[in-house]
């Protein structure tokens, strides 16, 4: 989403958030497992072995965001959009495009390039579940698993113009984890 700022010279279009991703896709999908009693496969187990392996549900879900606008605040001269079709972690825009401008001379490059995206990150969570009626009361128990497949989620590339790694993407998110594993049981009455 873009802000649309009034044609004063000076001004120009921004992203409305540039902590946000522009896009995001979620998809997620739920199977009931069919061993256990009033399923499929083990229907006529006993009781006790129901209760620890019958009738559990997965689910799982993907996260996908596109990459965050990549944002300049130093003034630079800079010769055209520095984005590349093909960037990589080595050379994530054009730095050949970029020159340092004299000091108290007023800024002239834009903050943001069209196109120009940080890394992208994706995530798969990972849910089994399963409800014990107890009586007129029912227990449930959850193992849930975030970032499930321990997927690197990478920062934005460096923009500090005349730093050895202007340009490169070589860190992580510090507001993205690595995989997490949580474990819950909770009594309903």
């Amino acid at each position: 989403m873009k802000v649309v700022i009034a044609p004063r010279e000076g001004w120009e279009w921004q992203p409305s958030n540039p902590s946000l991703p522009e896009h995001r896709m979620t998809s997620a999908v739920t199977w009931q497992i069919p061993v256990g009693r009033d399923r499929a496969f083990l229907h006529t187990m006993p009781a006790a072995l129901d209760y620890a392996i019958g009738g559990w549900q997965y689910t799982t879900a993907i996260r996908a965001y596109s990459g965050r606008p990549v944002l300049f605040t130093n003034a630079l001269a800079v010769s055209g959009n520095p984005k590349l079709d093909s960037p990589t972690f080595d050379r994530w825009f054009d730095t050949s495009m970029f020159a340092a401008q004299p000091a108290f001379t007023p800024r002239t490059n834009p903050v943001f390039y069209e196109g120009l995206n940080g890394p992208g990150a994706w995530f798969v969570d990972m849910t089994m579940t399963k409800s014990i009626p107890i009586g007129h009361y029912r227990l449930e128990a959850r193992v849930e698993a975030y970032n499930a497949l321990n997927h690197m989620v990478w920062d934005q590339p460096d923009t500090t113009f005349g730093g050895g790694n202007f340009g490169k993407v070589t860190r992580k998110r510090t507001d993205a984890y690595g995989r997490e594993i949580q474990i819950g049981v909770r009594f309903v009455f």
